[in-house]
């Protein structure tokens, strides 16, 4: 399966970050022991975690998390975190992994939740949630697999909504002040063609 492109980043690596909010420290500490051990060296280079401390259950669900947040890694943790999950549902996929539909994912996800737990395959969709079809339907219809809102969208939420009610404040005041014109326009034109008759008239 392709990963997203370069654009969309950002966009995922803050999904990453919604998701894994939602996931529990226990599931994290599962998470961390099912990575392969050859990708064990690059999960802990990628948060600057000495070897021994996946071996600390009792603080590691901590330390993952303070170093995700602080080296803005969510991105690399989460795909490192569902690679299991991801190779297995290539295999299951076959030649529909390139662009698999909505439904070509719901045939494996049982098995894959099955073998790596919900959050992995949780994981996984984030991953492909911007560049494949199938995924971004199975984010948008499947609740378990939706993205949370977070803090940051529900703030660009709200200061989207606040713009919005700014600027359909300031057009309405911009069209008072356009028909308070034409009404001041009118009245003096309509003074001025008085004035102009009672000076006819004297």
């Amino acid at each position: 399966m392709p990963v997203s492109n370069s654009r969309d980043t950002i966009l995922i690596e803050r999904r990453y970050a919604a998701v894994f909010g939602t996931v529990t420290d226990e599931s994290i500490v599962a998470l961390a022991a099912g990575v392969e051990e050859k990708l064990r060296d690059a999960l802990a280079k990628v948060l600057a975690l000495p070897a021994g401390a996946f071996a600390e259950s009792a603080t590691l669900a901590q330390k993952v998390r303070e170093s995700m947040k602080s080296r803005k890694a969510y991105l690399d943790t989460g795909v490192l975190f569902a690679e299991g999950a991801t190779d297995k549902a290539i295999d299951l996929l076959g030649d529909k992994s390139d662009d698999p539909s909505l439904e070509d994912l719901q045939t494996v996800i049982p098995s894959l939740i099955e073998l790596y737990g919900l959050d992995a395959v949780r994981l996984m969709a984030v991953q492909y949630s911007t560049s494949l079809g199938g995924f971004r339907k199975l984010v948008s219809t499947d609740s378990r697999f939706a993205i949370p809102a977070t803090q940051a969208t529900t703030s660009a939420t709200s200061s989207s909504q606040t713009s919005s009610v700014d600027a359909a404040a300031q057009e309405a005041k911009r069209k008072q002040r356009a028909e308070r014109k034409q009404k001041d326009k009118e009245a003096r034109s309509k003074a001025d063609l008085q004035r102009r008759a009672a000076r006819g008239r004297i």
